[in-house]
Parts: structure tokens; sequence; C-alpha cells
């Protein structure tokens, strides 16, 4: 202790030493700092749904589960409902059976394409076999197509207008009901 404190009356019991930052406080809050910054960076950077004409989207070759190729751009002309499903997701399969009721009901003013993404082939058959799905179906097993979309949850159902252009996509299941009110706010088609 120094004399000018001892001057004002402080004892060495007064004098509180100076304490290092925990080596834990510090990472936390650099890690909370990192996570943040990620947070930021993702949500800048992340990948917006595909609206309106998108070259690339209708472009996406395809092929279907009978072993031919097409774009969607092939429906040109027609509305289209694209819906995104796999084996592995409860609600996929469980919306099935009223898109094929959809379908069935509004063909041929209104086109269907399920496109089955990140499932395994035999899969995929097994669930569209077992639901009874009449429409045609795709296969995106490395989840390419979907990504073009910018879809982020699955089951995910794109409607495109007779242009070509996307007009709205939903994540999450539909009821037929939902679906049937969709398709004529969105692709202009009634029941």
């Amino acid at each position: 202790m120094t004399n000018e404190a001892e001057k004002v009356g402080v004892t060495e019991e007064d004098v509180i030493e100076p304490r290092r930052p925990r080596v834990g406080v510090v990472a936390a809050v650099v890690l909370g700092a990192l996570v943040a910054a990620v947070a930021v960076w993702s949500l800048v950077n992340q990948a917006s749904p595909a609206t309106g004409s998108d070259q690339r989207v209708s472009a996406i070759a395809l092929t279907d589960f009978d072993g031919k190729t097409f774009t969607l751009s092939d429906y040109h002309g027609t509305p289209l409902v694209v819906n995104f499903w796999a084996s592995w997701c409860p609600s996929c399969a469980g919306e099935m059976p009223a898109f094929d009721r959809v379908y069935r009901r509004l063909e041929p003013e209104v086109a269907f394409v399920g496109i089955n993404q990140n499932d395994t082939p035999e899969a995929a058959r097994e669930l569209a076999r077992s639901t009874g799905v009449t429409y045609r179906l795709a296969e995106d097993p490395r989840g390419e197509a979907f990504a073009l979309f910018g879809a982020t949850g699955m089951p995910t159902t794109v409607f495109i207008d007779e242009e070509g252009d996307v007009v709205e996509m939903i994540a999450g299941g539909l009821s037929e009901d939902q679906l049937l009110s969709m398709i004529e706010e969105h692709l202009g088609v009634g029941s």
C-alpha cells in the first residue's frame, strides 16, 4: 500500500484486488456473439422462396416414377400444383389422399406433380402405392428442386399459374378444403 493511501486512512483490508475475468464468462460471451453473427448472416443470405417467373424453377429436370424426364415448364398453359413430400414425413402421407381427390376432381383444369425429396426410391414408391396417389410423381433424391424453390419445411405445396409464375408457396399440411380454397384463390380454378 502506498503512503498516500495511508494518509487518507485506507488499510490493506479496504483494498480490493482486481479480479481477472473468468475464462468461462469470456467463452460464453464470445460464443454468444458468434451465434448471433451466424444467425444474422443466415437471415441475410438465406435462399428466398421462388416467386414470380423464375427460369431456374421452370427448367428443373425431373424424372417421374415411370422413368420419364420432364420439366415444370412442360405444364406451361395449365395451372400447376407442386407438392414436395417424403415417406419419412407424417404430414405428407396424411395429405396425399386429399391431394389425389382434388386432382381427380379438377383435372384437366389443374395439373398436379408430387416431388419426392431426400428419400429412397423404395420408401417413396411404397408410400405412393399405399396412399393410392394417381397424379404424376417425380424423384428429387438430393433435394435440389426443393432448394431451388427456397422451401424450408415439409410438406411444401407450390401454386404455379398458367404462365409458369409461382404465385404462392405453403409449408405444412393442407386439408382437402384448404387445398381447394387455395387453388381457387391463387390459380382461379374453382370446384
